[in-house]
């Protein structure tokens, strides 16, 4: 198996975007790990959606594009042709809070981190363009 990565702070930086979501009249529900996305997407009782929340220390327009490993999107992927229902891609930035339908065109690449010394860290991944990506959020 694989180390768990996700600390604390990973998750604290969740909970911001849930409450900011929820500003917006959603709510986020945490999924279980074996669903591979971080939450569900709801208004009152009905499931609209799922989300992967990313939190990024730098201005959305730093780079052309953001990157999520294939795998994530595959998962996107088998949700939404199961239930019928949109996965998004959110993003908290340094300056906004941002949204990309998974489904949105990308292009595939090599890609990954390599400062934990783990090779699986490095895999095929999805580049999606910023441009694509709609603002939820202004930071204050």
């Amino acid at each position: 198996m694989r180390p768990k990565y996700e600390t604390t702070k990973d998750l604290q930086n969740e909970q911001e975007v849930a409450d900011i979501v929820s500003g917006l009249g959603y709510s986020l529900r945490k999924l279980p790990m074996q669903y591979r996305l971080d939450f569900a997407i709801f208004k009152d009782a009905e499931c609209l959606g799922f989300a992967e929340v990313k939190t990024r220390s730098f201005h959305m327009n730093k780079y052309p594009t953001v990157m999520i490993s294939l795998s994530k999107v595959l998962a996107a992927d088998a949700l939404t042709r199961k239930t019928g229902l949109p996965c998004y891609l959110i993003c908290k930035y340094t300056d906004c809070v941002a949204r990309l339908d998974f489904a949105h065109p990308l292009d595939l690449r090599m890609g990954g981190r390599t400062d934990r010394n783990d090779p699986q860290d490095v895999d095929i991944c999805a580049f999606y363009p910023i441009s694509g990506f709609t603002i939820v959020s202004q930071n204050q």
